[in-house]
């Protein structure tokens, strides 16, 4: 094979890792929306409240 062809199938498998890592990062975030019940967490909040804000009742 030559050196384009060896460039070309690692460009491919690193395009195809990424998009397989993205889809399952999707999943993982869908799972943990449904785990607290479909709501969305702010990170400030979670920085400024601590756990509180992962419980607090809207």
């Amino acid at each position: 094979m030559s050196e384009n062809t060896i460039a070309l199938l690692a460009g491919g498998c690193i395009i195809a890792l990424s998009a397989f890592m993205f889809i399952r990062e999707r999943q993982a975030v869908a799972r943990r929306k449904e785990a607290r019940g479909g709501k969305d967490l702010d990170v400030s909040d979670l920085i400024a409240f601590g756990a509180k804000a992962a419980t607090k009742k809207d």
